[in-house]
Parts: structure tokens; sequence; C-alpha cells
């Protein structure tokens, strides 16, 4: 496996494919023999890299696409290499149904899509319904452009005005850090927000979700996202914008709600969320049931190793 990060899945996955080598380009491959090479993303780092190793070796090539970015989110360049890479594939596999569209339309055939969604329900569950909560909003990933955390920041000083006991924290790592900090600072709503960067384990991370009324995600794009599943399981519903597989397969209002890219809608939506407790605790209810019968751990990831495994059949 070529990637950035080793997969949540990649100790679980070698119980069905055997020995699987994870490297971080430029690292240079182990010379041994490999029968399928599969690269995480259709990048110039991560997917020419794949290609180049899959060629090298002689194996076959996967490439995953994780997120909604082939019609907006690269240069032209970085299009036409992804295009190029991903009409060599043996397979290519997409985590939702848009990206899977965005594939086939731009002549990708051999397209499959398998959900990168895996949550260990045993773990990811309520501790606490949303009676004992706190007024708090959390949003969880990479501190990065993509996840557009000042729409979330400015909605949130909106949010402050109705509620001056809300808190907001913002859980992830990345180059933005020092940039949300100082909005954080410029609009005034430093004292009731809280930038996580310290690593959490999973347990850490279960209560964090247990804690929150509402998980918010502003993403411009996304191929899950996963945390608003693992925050699902723990009965805590979402305020969304319409990205990934979350958006084709929880209907509006049932597990949360969508947003637009609008400071105003996205405050208004939190207000309405934190002032009706009710309506919480049933669309967390609606969420962790989705999850369950889903993307529970064990079945997806059974499933993937198997689609990929049948290459050799």
């Amino acid at each position: 496996m070529v990637g950035r990060l080793r997969s949540i899945a990649f100790e679980d996955l070698k119980k069905y494919w055997g020995e699987v080598d994870f490297i971080k380009p430029p690292k240079i491959p182990p010379l041994r023999k490999y029968d399928l090479v599969i690269g995480q993303e259709p990048t110039l780092r991560i997917g020419v890299y794949s290609y180049l190793v899959s060629r090298l070796v002689g194996a076959k090539l996967v490439l995953e696409v994780h997120a909604d970015y082939l019609r907006s989110g690269l240069t032209s360049f970085q299009k036409t290499v992804a295009e190029y890479l991903l009409k060599r594939c043996d397979l290519v596999r997409a985590v939702s149904k848009k990206i899977e569209l965005d594939l086939r339309e731009l002549g990708v055939r051999n397209v499959i899509m398998i959900p990168s969604i895996y949550i260990k329900t045993d773990l990811y569950k309520p501790l606490k319904d949303h009676s004992s909560r706190k007024l708090l909003i959390i949003s969880v990933g990479r501190l990065v452009e993509q996840k557009n955390y000042p729409l979330l920041l400015h909605a949130f000083k909106k949010v402050v005005k109705e509620f001056p006991r809300a808190e907001l924290i913002i859980h992830g790592h990345g180059p933005l850090e020092r940039k949300i900090i100082e909005l954080a600072k410029k609009i005034n709503i430093i004292n009731n927000f809280k930038l996580m960067t310290n690593w959490l384990s999973e347990e850490e991370l279960v209560k964090l979700y247990n804690e929150a009324s509402v998980i918010v995600i502003t993403s411009k794009y996304e191929g899950g996202p996963r945390v608003a599943f693992e925050a699902g399981a723990c009965c805590t519903p979402f305020i969304s914008t319409r990205v990934g597989i979350l958006y084709e397969i929880v209907p509006e209002n049932v597990g949360g709600v969508y947003i637009d890219e609008d400071p105003h809608d996205v405050a208004n939506k939190i207000v309405k969320l934190l002032s009706d407790v009710n309506a919480r605790q049933k669309m967390g209810e609606n969420m962790r049931k989705i999850v369950v019968e889903n993307f529970e751990w064990n079945t997806v990831i059974k499933k993937y190793a198997e689609t990929y495994a049948s290459m050799f059949s």
C-alpha cells in the first residue's frame, strides 16, 4: 500500500492478504515480489509512485479516490496526470457514488464503489443521553483549506450571541493551526474556543464525541467524512455541507442537517439543534442505527479485502 498515512484497517487487512507493506513516497520499496500495488490517491506524489512501482515489480495496480476533488480540486496538470494513471489501472476504487460517476464520465473503466468508512461500533457508542450533554460543538479533521474552518469560526461567532456559554472545539493537526488561532482571536471568540492538536486515543475521542451536542463539518469536499460516522455511532448528530457518502446515504433531518457555505445558514442550524434536545437525541439514535447497519468494522473490511483478493481468482 502506498500513501500519505497507513490505512486504519492496515493490520486487519493482513488477515485476508497475508504479508502487506506500507510505503510512504519517496521511500524505496523493499526488493521483493508484489502481487498488488494499492495507491491511496491518483496524485503526483502517490499515484505516479504507485504506477512506477507496479510496473517495476510486475504487479497489478489499484488506485483509490478518497475525496471528491476530480472536478474542481486539481490543477489542469494534476487532472491530466490523474486521468492518465486512472485509465491504466487494473481497478479503481471510488469511495462514494459521486466519485464513481465522476470517474466514469472521465472515461475511466474498471471502477468499483467501496466506502472507506469502517467503524468499531463496540467502541464508538453512546455513553450519555443528550439531556446531560454540554452546549459543545466539535469539529474533527486535518487543519487544511479543504475543511473550510473559517466558515465554522464565523458561524460560531453568531452562535455565541444566542448561547453565550456555548463552546467550540476543533481537534486536528495541520499547517493552518496558527491561522485558525489568529482568526479566533480576531473575531473575538477565543474565550469560547479551543483548538486541540494533541493526539487523542480512540477512547478519548469517543468521550469527546459523547460530550458534544453536534459535530459540524464545513468541508469543501470529502469522501466520507469518517468523523461524521464515528460521532454518529456515539449518537451525536451532524451539521454538514453536502459532501461525500454522508450526503448520499443520510437524508436531511434523519441523522443531522445539511448546510450551505454561508455563516448565517451554519449558525442558524447550529442554534436550532442546540435548542432542541429531543431532535438531537432522535437524530443521534438514527445515525447510530445507520452506522451499525452499513459500516460495522469487521463486515466492511472483509468486503473490501475480498474484493481485491478476487482479482486473482
